[in-house]
């Protein structure tokens, strides 16, 4: 039986810290990363996406793109000295390109085979984390008539005629998407509908082994650091990030452009809400997202919580050696 490489993924809700452990871990095993962030792909669009912000990502090394070279780093001291951690899926694409849930499942892929160390995913976008870690059947391809299809279906009938006709392909979908997230809806559909079969259909036997590992953050704590941090991200610059972008000719109605953070901060430049209540209204609609997101990944019943970063060391430190042992027993037979 050939062996499955291990394949650690450190997942929970935003602010919740996720990013610390995971590069701790990198650390620890002399690894790399790869953010499951649906909105960092995008270029450009840094302080509300949380790419730049925090003490921990002074060790980052940044990989635009799937797979930039960083030959020069590998030559260099500080990488010898394992000083920085490769991240990859970055700065994908710019906010006005498409980019789907099969994109980042391919370009993840490229990414395992071309790099051999540890490899540590980490990130709250569940539909990212599900469709590698359970194999979900993706379209080859991104097909812009069908999204386009699929978006005029949902300004004329409404989510509940589009989550209906998934419905006929995967009865339980309302179970495996955030049905109140319009953009995972329609990621969804677009699987969907396009390879007429359920979510997880189609699944095959994985060459990876996964070990999930979620930060549990009381629900208190974790408003308050959302608090914090969207105050960090307004004295940081995030109106100008919004206003640079929307200079550049960016529409607020964009996929990128109407993430959390942008769409707010887009009304009152606009003259609709004040900035007062747009930062309320980041604040709020985050606290609401996190919550999705523990909705989600609470339905995953694989998934190992932990509270702090020594919990996720001790599981990782066992699921290696468990491995380890596992496939020498293989091999011996």
């Amino acid at each position: 039986m050939a062996s499955k490489r291990k394949i650690i993924v450190v997942l929970g809700p935003t602010a919740g810290g996720k990013s610390g452990v995971a590069l701790a871990l990198a650390k620890k095993l002399g690894g790399f990363l790869i953010s499951a962030d649906s909105r960092q792909v995008f270029k450009h669009m840094d302080i509300g996406t949380n790419k730049d912000k925090g003490d921990w990502r002074d060790g980052i090394f940044y990989l635009t793109g799937a797979l930039r070279p960083f030959d020069k780093l590998r030559a260099g001291e500080a990488q010898r000295d394992k000083c920085y951690i490769r991240e990859y899926m970055i700065d994908v694409v710019e906010p006005d390109e498409p980019f789907s849930v099969g994109d980042w499942v391919e370009s993840v892929k490229k990414i395992l085979k071309k790099e051999k160390d540890q490899a540590i995913v980490v990130g709250g976008t569940g539909l990212y984390v599900s469709a590698l870690t359970e194999g979900y059947e993706l379209p080859g391809k991104f097909d812009a008539k069908l999204r386009a299809r699929l978006e005029k279906q949902v300004a004329k009938y409404g989510w509940p005629y589009l989550i209906n006709k998934m419905k006929k392909f995967d009865p339980n979908i309302e179970k495996k998407i955030d049905v109140k997230n319009p953009r995972r809806v329609i990621r969804a559909a677009e699987i969907v509908l396009q390879t007429k079969k359920s979510l997880k259909q189609g699944k095959g036997e994985s060459q990876f082994e996964f070990l999930k590992i979620g930060l549990d953050v009381p629900r208190e704590k974790l408003y308050e650091k959302i608090n914090a941090r969207v105050d960090a991200m307004v004295k940081e610059g995030l109106i100008d990030e919004v206003k640079r972008l929307l200079a550049q000719g960016y529409k607020k109605d964009s996929s990128a452009m109407s993430g959390i953070g942008y769409r707010q901060i887009g009304l009152s430049l606009n003259g609709e809400i004040t900035l007062a209540q747009a930062v309320e209204l980041v604040k709020r609609d985050t606290r609401r997202y996190a919550k999705r997101q523990m909705t989600w990944f609470r339905r995953d019943g694989s998934i190992r919580w932990v509270k702090n970063s020594a919990e996720a060391q001790a599981l990782v430190e066992k699921f290696v050696r468990d491995l380890s042992t596992k496939l020498k027993t293989q091999n011996s037979k």
